[in-house]
């Protein structure tokens, strides 16, 4: 945009990014365990306590499975580290490691959080984020 890297980091206080998921439909959610190559595909270690869920289909759901939608948010607070790593027109990915070590939760990280609470699927998980890696 040809904005000088000391303007962003001195002006920007925090950025956003957002993704809409969709919701398990209540009325026909169970309990089911996702394939090995899905928590591959993740990159998570299958845990012998966690429960996921998927709908099964129904009136309600229109037999999708799923019913509503969700926003799944990534906040990234711009640090003084941060601001170092814009002035120094560090790349995307040094910046957004510096953010993840700080605490950040990438939008991955938050939606996996989400299918663990049984509010979405790993599979709606991997459909969103595929390309944010």
């Amino acid at each position: 945009m040809g904005i000088e890297p000391f303007l962003i980091a001195s002006s920007v206080l925090m950025t956003c990014a957002q993704r809409l998921v969709r919701r398990v439909c209540m009325n026909c959610r169970e309990e089911f365990l996702p394939d090995a190559e899905m928590f591959e595909k993740l990159g998570l270690e299958p845990k012998k306590d966690a429960v996921f869920y998927r709908g099964s289909g129904c009136d309600r759901c229109k037999g999708r499975g799923y019913l509503g939608r969700l926003a799944i948010i990534e906040a990234l607070p711009v640090s003084e580290p941060i601001r170092r790593l814009i002035i120094k027109r560090a790349s995307a990915a040094v910046i957004k490691n510096q953010a993840v070590t700080e605490g950040m939760k990438t939008l991955r990280m938050a939606e996996i959080d989400k299918a663990i609470e049984g509010v979405t699927t790993l599979e709606e998980v991997w459909r969103v984020t595929a390309e944010d890696r």
